[in-house]
């Protein structure tokens, strides 16, 4: 079931894709010298009935080789039917950009990460899949002064390969957040509150007061500045949504998008979850 995890690690990879030629060389898959990382398109349907869409599709493109990368983020155990549309998957990539294509899978929990690794049988003789998975065990450690190192840092908190229960995990997070761009800053720290408890969201809300008060001189994480914090967290309830396959009528739009509560959106982006219907969210 997708839910608020996943669609923050998508945003996360879509806004660097370069963060997926990190996590592959991070596991010892090589990808072309010097490419540069292209989001392409993830509807990798061939003509057929069924309808076969990725999470996410980078392109890296380097001067003598193209790899296409189809990135898929998995929150619970994928079953043989998903597994199986994974195959599909690399064959429609490998079809649609003329290239090689390499399978990265996500796992945000170790239990997923396990199943997700088990090589899938083709029937074809000597031929099987072995998915490359990032999940808590290895996901790889943000570089200090790296421009993937906020990226890497959010994807550990989602994995769970970052703990920002912990002191000294909440103050190098942040520290890597503080080196991003105000653009990847305003996301990574919009979805890190999305995710967190309320518990760690106060110890980063107090951290940020005192060491971190002069870098985040936007005050991402300042309640004076609330507007922002409720436009980004409206976007990513919307995202969750749409997700979820939910038919999002224009007057719930509207609703959602002129809500300035953050405390609200959050509220509805937790019942979203596992919520079967628009009412079960709105109506609390």
């Amino acid at each position: 079931m997708l839910g608020i995890e996943h669609e923050a690690a998508v945003e996360v990879l879509r806004g660097s894709p370069e963060l997926a030629a990190t996590l592959l060389a991070s596991v010892g898959v090589r990808v072309p010298g010097g490419a540069a990382a292209v989001v392409a398109d993830s509807n990798l349907t061939i003509p057929a009935p069924t309808e076969l869409r990725a999470d996410m599709v980078t392109i890296h493109r380097g001067p003598d080789r193209k790899l296409a990368v189809v990135i898929e983020v998995q929150k619970d155990p994928p079953d043989r039917k998903k597994r199986r549309a994974w195959l599909a998957y690399l064959a429609g990539a490998q079809l649609e950009h003329d290239c090689d294509a390499v399978l990265l899978v996500i796992a945000l929990r170790p239990g997923t990460a396990r199943v997700a690794a088990r090589a899938i049988r083709i029937g074809h003789p000597g031929l099987f899949l072995a998915p490359v998975v990032i999940g808590p065990a290895n996901t790889p450690a943000a570089g200090r002064g790296t421009a993937a190192a906020a990226g890497l840092t959010v994807l550990g908190v989602l994995t769970g390969a970052v703990d920002l229960a912990d002191p000294d995990e909440r103050l190098s997070a942040l520290s890597a957040l503080a080196r991003a761009d105000s653009r990847h800053r305003e996301a990574y720290t919009r979805i890190i509150r999305a995710t967190a408890t309320m518990a760690v969201r106060q110890a980063l809300e107090d951290l940020m007061t005192t060491a971190f008060k002069d870098e985040f001189v936007d005050g991402l994480l300042d309640q004076g500045r609330a507007e922002g914090r409720a436009e980004g967290e409206a976007a990513m309830l919307l995202q969750v949504l749409r997700a979820r396959g939910f038919e999002v009528t224009a007057s719930i739009r509207q609703q959602v998008v002129n809500c300035a509560d953050t405390g609200q959106l959050e509220a509805w982006a937790r019942l979203a979850v596992n919520a079967t219907s628009l009412s079960e969210i709105f109506a609390a």
